[in-house]
């Protein structure tokens, strides 16, 4: 199927690693349609091709690639689904029953595996939803020739259904048992069960194969492919009993709570357990599943009669469920189009490997680390906002080149109109060519990262870049060698150990600058068996489908941990960095009124004399490359404090606008602010609290106010000793300010 209405666009691809240290390899993965494409390695140094601004730049790379590649087409191998392995996989007795509930969350003309023992040359037993909500169970006894029984009653969508296969070898009888559910908290008993019976003539076995049992899919129909027929929705206590059972048996079942039956099972699936891992675990028999491309897990069963902050943790047994999606993936899985030999004294910096047709043209970005990181400025470049806005389904990460990702990212839907919990990096995007973007909406990511590194470079400050995945996986040590940490533009999604270290940092007399917005702000996890996998479950602060998760689904089931806000487990971003979420703006100023931060009487005291040394303006960045001000996207101000441990919050200026936007969740004013916060021992940051501050460094070719207060601001953290204040001998009277 076409996936581009522009003939030859076909290119989409990724890096392994997003986070590559100097001197070790990278592989570049790549589909498309078969034939060669350029190759064009480089170091990225401005992405914004504005004419206004310095354009876009780079600097090849001569590391020994070639200098074009074949790419041929790979599978997509896209949705979800469990799998018993066909050697762990139990065969059919003669006589069985099959039991299992089911929530259809989209029910269209195309068929839905529930389950399935199926190949493509070997059919045995599938269960699905097909036509219009119709329930079609398919049965061979030779392997090659398929039997149908139909359910009498209609699916329904968004709703708990029992359903139970039984086959009785001896008198050759087919029951298709259904029956829906009366909600939470409620007794099935009164439901009633719809039974549809046929007679196979003859009776016998059904066809016996070694193949994988599946739940929510079918395998490839050819020798290579993607599987299909997926199945989108919930699926919870599926067992399989080793006797044909009735009708008031298999209603016993169904009304009991108990898992498994008391009947003589041979495997039954509970998917409340290990939901950290991809294991599915059967309880009776050892026929371990594995969940494959990252299902929800953690999700509330047919039992489930918790409250709406419920957590898995307080009952694991209401979360008996697995949730399938036709367009989840964890691991594209691809062959390598490239392999980049990264040299030991490469500069940190953002690269990418550009592969160019003569239609078409794919920017795989990844960020090259250092091998020893001992210079004094630490930049971290926010990669999981990347990953989190990996998709240019949406205007927040839209690329206008004429090509759609196949699969979401957090700020999408599935196609059920469910919650994305899972984005993983290991899967094509073409959302981070940084000059492609959708300009109209505001840079963010790779090109306002960008921004900064021009300016780094412009201003001839050394540098070393690190990444999210890296921080959280190395912990305080990472900073150990850096006098200042830079934070990137838009640094939204932190795990709890990033908070762990950027605390230590400061606690320890280590300066940043935070140069972005929305920061520190939602609860992430990394999967701790598959660190290309992130998880996010949002909670109900914004009025968008992104953050309703269902309700009892909070707690991460990677981590186990409660999802959402930081600020809501008690640890908001401006008890670290001073500033907290609190406005909105996606539109450029009004004519006549330039939007930027206007300078507070704070902010003439002797003590930060440093921050404006040279600065004659009263307003600061009202000009910029990305949305016309430094202020703008979103942004963050000094929100109320709690008292938490002694430090110093200086409000400096602060930006505020009728196009400005307030947040849904708490009743602030909307605005964005520069404010300086000293720790005690010296530690200090400087927050310009705005996605676009960066985007202003290089107004009128640099010489410009926002450029000045952040060079200011930078070389006197680094000039002032560790261990002594950034702003020289306090004011008794302003020492004891609580955060």
């Amino acid at each position: 199927m076409p996936t581009s209405p522009v003939p030859g666009v076909t290119l989409e691809g990724y890096p392994q690693e997003l986070s590559v240290p100097a001197g070790r390899p990278v592989q570049v993965m790549v589909s498309g349609s078969a034939g060669d494409a350029r190759l064009r390695v480089a170091r990225l140094l401005h992405g914004d091709s504005n004419p206004a601004g310095p354009g876009y730049r780079d600097e090849l790379m001569d590391w020994g690639a070639p200098p074009a590649v074949t790419i041929r087409e790979q599978v997509l191998d896209i949705g979800s689904y469990v799998e018993v392995p066909a050697p762990a996989a139990p065969a059919l007795p003669a006589s069985f029953t099959l039991t299992i509930w089911i929530r259809p969350t989209v029910l269209s003309t195309a068929w839905q595996a529930m389950f399935a023992k199926w190949s493509a040359d070997a059919p045995v037993l599938g269960v699905f939803a097909t036509g219009q909500r119709t329930l079609a169970v398919g049965l061979s006894r030779d392997g090659r020739t398929v039997e149908w029984c139909t359910g009498r009653a209609w699916l329904a969508e968004q709703q708990w259904q029992f359903l139970a296969v039984s086959y009785d070898a001896a008198e050759g009888v087919v029951r298709v048992v259904q029956s829906g559910s009366t909600g939470p908290a409620k007794s099935f008993a009164d439901a009633p069960l719809d039974v549809t019976t046929k007679r196979l003539p003859g009776g016998g076995p059904l066809h016996q194969v070694t193949a994988p049992w599946l739940f929510g899919a079918l395998p490839a129909l050819e020798a290579v492919g993607p599987h299909w027929s997926h199945f989108n929705g919930k699926l919870a206590r599926a067992q399989l009993i080793a006797e044909a059972l009735g009708p008031d048996a298999i209603r016993a079942v169904r009304e009991s709570s108990v898992f498994p039956s008391d009947h003589p099972t041979i495997a039954a699936w509970d998917f409340s357990r290990e939901i950290s891992t991809d294991r599915v675990v059967d309880v009776v028999g050892g026929a371990n599943g594995v969940a494959v491309n990252m299902p929800a897990r953690g999700v509330t069963g047919p039992f489930w009669v918790g409250a709406e902050a419920t957590m898995y943790a307080d009952a694991p047994w209401m979360y008996d469920a697995i949730q399938l999606h036709d367009d989840d993936v964890a691991d594209a899985g691809w062959a390598p189009a490239v392999e980049l030999a990264v040299p030991g004294d490469a500069a940190s910096g953002i690269y990418a490997a550009t592969f160019e047709r003569d239609r078409d043209r794919l920017v795989v970005p990844f960020v090259v680390t250092a091998p020893r990181r001992d210079a004094d400025v630490c930049v971290l470049i926010p990669t999981l906002t990347w990953q989190a806005y990996g998709s240019n389904r949406g205007p927040w990460s839209y690329t206008e080149d004429g090509l759609v990702d196949a699969t979401p990212c957090i700020y999408d839907q599935h196609r059920d109109g469910s919650m994305v919990y899972y984005v993983s990096r290991r899967r094509p995007t073409r959302s981070h060519n940084p000059a492609a973007g959708f300009p109209v909406w505001g840079a963010h990511n790779v090109t306002a990262n960008l921004y900064l590194i021009d300016w780094l470079e412009h201003e001839g400050i050394s540098y070393v870049l690190t990444t999210d995945e890296d921080v959280h996986r190395e912990g305080a040590e990472i900073f150990a060698s850096s006098r200042c940490v830079i934070i990137g533009s838009h640094p939204e999604y932190w795990t709890g150990q990033m908070l762990d270290a950027l605390g230590a940092h400061l606690r320890g007399g280590g300066r940043c600058l935070y140069l972005g917005g929305n920061g520190l702000y939602w609860v992430t996890s990394f999967d701790p068996e598959r660190p290309y996998i992130i998880e996010v479950r949002k909670s109900g602060d914004w009025l968008h489908w992104w953050t309703h998760p269902t309700p009892g689904e909070l707690a991460h089931s990677t981590t186990l941990e409660a999802g959402g806000l930081w600020s809501r487990r008690g640890r908001p971003a401006r008890r670290l960095i001073g500033v907290e979420m609190a406005a909105n703006c996606f539109t450029l100023p009004d004519a006549g009124r330039p939007r930027g931060y206007r300078r507070l009487p704070a902010s003439y005291a002797p003590e930060f004399e440093f921050a404006f040394r040279g600065v004659g303006d009263e307003v600061i960045g009202n000009f910029g490359l990305n949305l016309g001000s430094a202020a703008s996207y979103e942004m963050d101000a000094a929100l109320e404090l709690d008292g938490s441990e002694a430090i110093v919050r200086t409000v400096l200026a602060e930006a505020a606008d009728p196009a400005f936007l307030p947040l849904d969740r708490i009743p602030v004013r909307p605005r964005s602010d520069l404010v300086l916060t000293a720790y005690p021992g010296g530690g200090a940051v400087f927050a310009a609290g705005s996605v676009t501050w960066t985007g202003s460094l290089s107004h009128n070719d640099y010489t410009n106010n926002v450029s000045l207060v952040t060079g200011n601001v930078l070389r006197h953290f680094l000039a002032v000793p560790r261990g002594q204040s950034v702003l020289g001998e306090l004011p008794h009277e302003r020492a004891s300010i609580a955060d």
